[in-house]
């Protein structure tokens, strides 16, 4: 067969199984609307298809013809795109780009019909016009089926129509070089034609399914907008050219091109080897451009495994680990971990850049209900609509924060253990399904994790009130015996009336040391019935100021307003004044320590503040309500702070602690 014969039978298959495809869509667009758009391009391919066959029949093929079916084919799936495109995204949510996409698109089909009907134009000038479409129709594509929730059948439309323009672009950007095109690319073209319409009729009877809602239009990633398809246009442009030239003219120009692209390439990698942000974002161009999915999951996962199993208690602060660990999967910098701690959220560890974050947050602020509920992942810096469909709810330390690039909850068994901030990578990437989901299984794993530290501590804790009971039980025995000697002291001491001053005293004494010595004991014996009364708070800082006034500095009595309390007047003094003590202790003879009273939104507040060492927020949160852990070397047992906060949890009271070393200390007891 000869070259006209062949090229011939190429088109009349590609006229057949477009006519087919035309036949299909025309009946499926009776019920489904949107197939309707989908026939205008597929109309340009058929015109297209049945005027090559018709050229090639004739003895002489007519230039400016086929120069017009070429022309009028790509306007019509341009068209098709662009209809696509409003259908599923209505015109007001499209981005600003894409409308001046749409406009340079106009004012080249404009250029192409003039150059064709209207002016003396060269070949070189219409081949440049039609590589422009080619490039545009990729674009357009790619927005269509990589920015919209597309189906299969429109994922096959957006593979086919790839191939076409692709194909288009490599024979015009070869006529554009070589100023002709080979006629084996010229019936490879029918071929493939051929194939992407029979392809794409199979997947019309496959997948038959619906699509006429709307969806919200979202932008593809800013760096890729014009796509990675216009780079390799240019690119393939370029190979192209080079390599003619290269063929044609050998010597010192492709000596000194071949040169400089591999200085380029050692440049490059030299350059990826040693800087960070380059290698992130490098990364990040190949996840987007060049694999289906961004994230190696088995790999994730396996080094989210190791760096949790590498969290130990006792090596640094275990929260800041914890959340460098889940920084460290998402390539995102530290931000912030607050953990839950009954009826608040409380702050355990904080980068410089969030120094207005509050230190604790109430359980049932909205945004914190919202996590919990939807397990929602908060962006709090983004133009999508969906991303944003909570932010309103964001406190505004976080909005007004730049640098916060995510707000992560930490939920295991419907229970929200915490939240993370992450603060923004050093590449500055889009959030994706995968990201979402890739944050919420690591954040998963480390709440489960944190929980299980928790807990560990929980039994640590629970071991040494083991020991705690124990030694209690010995020194209750000790303190019993002194006690049944004093009192068989008093009743032996009657038979002294003769002297009554002296046996006055003694009394007196041995009195009061029974009073302490059963005091003593019912602070040990946790088992004890408590006796509780309604008292002034005046009256319990009357009775504290004495028992604390031995000591220096003498403690400053503030009280603005007068509340009762209902409790054990003794279990509370003795709760406060180990915080009135400690306060004393480390204020030294020089400081100040003051006791305030007042109101505050209806609830009763109780102050013991001091100017002393003041204590780390590590300190706070890890060490100073457990039980026997002590600062204080051979001086007490360390349970202090442990059984005052253990009895104003009793009350209903809460206490909280506000500390800077070298400023001092602030406990705050709210009664409710």
């Amino acid at each position: 067969m000869d070259y006209f014969s062949v090229t011939q039978t190429a088109f009349l298959s590609a006229l057949v199984s477009t006519g087919c495809l035309l036949g299909l869509l025309l009946v499926q667009a009776l019920h489904q609307p949107w197939k309707r758009l989908l026939l205008v391009g597929v109309v340009g391919q058929f015109s297209w298809a049945l005027t090559l066959f018709v050229s090639y029949t004739m003895a002489r093929t007519n230039t400016t013809l086929i120069l017009s079916a070429e022309l009028m084919r790509f306007v019509l799936w341009l068209l098709c795109l662009i209809l696509l495109l409003v259908k599923r995204a209505p015109l007001p949510n499209w981005p600003t780009k894409l409308f001046g996409l749409v406009a340079v698109t106009s004012i080249i089909v404009g250029a192409g019909f003039y150059l064709l009907f209207f002016a003396n134009s060269s070949a070189m000038a219409l081949s440049l016009v039609l590589l422009l479409l080619a490039t545009l129709a990729l674009v357009f594509t790619e927005q269509l089926v990589r920015n919209l929730d597309s189906h299969r059948m429109m994922k096959l439309i957006g593979l086919g129509l790839s191939f076409l323009f692709a194909f288009d672009l490599v024979i015009y950007g070869y006529s554009l070089v070589t100023q002709a095109i080979p006629s084996a690319l010229w019936q490879a073209r029918a071929a493939l034609a051929f194939s992407v319409s029979l392809a794409l009729t199979i997947g019309a009877l496959l997948f038959n399914e619906r699509a006429d809602g709307h969806y919200l239009f979202t932008v593809s990633r800013p760096a890729a907008f014009f796509s990675t398809t216009l780079i390799l246009a240019i690119l393939l442009i370029g190979a192209v050219a080079l390599s003619s030239v290269y063929l044609d003219r050998p010597g010192f120009l492709a000596t000194y091109l071949f040169t400089l692209a591999l200085v380029l390439a050692l440049l490059l990698l030299f350059t990826l080897i040693i800087s960070r942000t380059l290698r992130q974002h490098f990364e990040v161009f190949v996840s987007k451009h060049f694999f289906a999915l961004k994230y190696d999951y088995r790999l994730e996962w396996l080094n989210a495994n190791r760096r949790v199993s590498e969290l130990h208690n006792q090596q640094g602060d275990y929260y800041a680990q914890a959340l460098l660990t889940l920084c460290t999967a998402m390539r995102a910098e530290p931000g912030g971990l607050w953990i839950d701690q009954g009826a608040e959220l409380r702050e355990m560890t904080l980068s410089p850049c969030l120094s207005d974050a509050p230190a604790a947050l109430p359980t049932s602020v909205p945004f914190v209900r919202t996590m919990l509920s939807k397990a929602w992942i908060y962006k709090p810096h983004t133009g999508t609509q969906s991303m944003a469909e909570h932010n309103h709810l964001l406190p505004t330390w976080i909005k007004a924060n730049a640098d916060i690039w995510l707000v992560a909850p930490l939920i295991i068994q419907q229970r929200l253990i915490g939240f993370a901030i992450l603060n923004r990578p050093k590449s500055q990437t889009e959030i994706t399904f995968e990201d979402r989901d890739l944050l919420t299984n690591i954040s998963s794993q480390m709440a489960s994790h944190i929980v299980l530290h928790q807990q560990e501590k929980i039994i640590s804790d629970a071991k040494q009130l083991e020991t705690y009971h124990r030694l209690a039980a010995f020194i209750m025995h000790d303190i019993n015996n002194v006690i049944a000697q004093l009192a068989l002291l008093g009743k032996n001491a009657e038979r002294h009336k003769a002297n009554p001053a002296f046996v006055d005293d003694m009394i007196k004494t041995v009195e009061n040391a029974i009073g302490r010595m059963q005091g003593l004991v019912q602070k040990f014996n946790l088992a004890a019935k408590e006796q509780r009364t309604a008292f002034s708070v005046s009256t319990l800082l009357t009775q504290l100021y004495e028992e604390c006034a031995r000591f220096n500095p003498l403690p400053i009595l503030r009280v603005k307003h007068n509340f009762s309390i209902n409790a054990d007047k003794q279990r509370l003094i003795l709760a406060i004044k180990n915080l009135v003590r400690n306060a004393q202790e480390a204020t030294g003879q020089n400081g100040q320590v003051t006791i305030s009273a007042q109101l505050r939104q209806g609830c009763g507040l109780l102050v013991v503040a001091d100017n002393g060492r003041g204590m780390s927020q590590r300190f706070i949160n890890e060490e100073l309500f457990r039980p026997f852990s002590s600062t204080k070397a051979g001086k007490g047992l360390g349970i202090g702070a442990y059984l005052t906060k253990s009895y104003l949890e009793q009350l209903g009271a809460s206490l909280r602690v506000h500390s800077t070393e070298g400023v001092g200390t602030r406990f705050e007891i709210t009664f409710s």
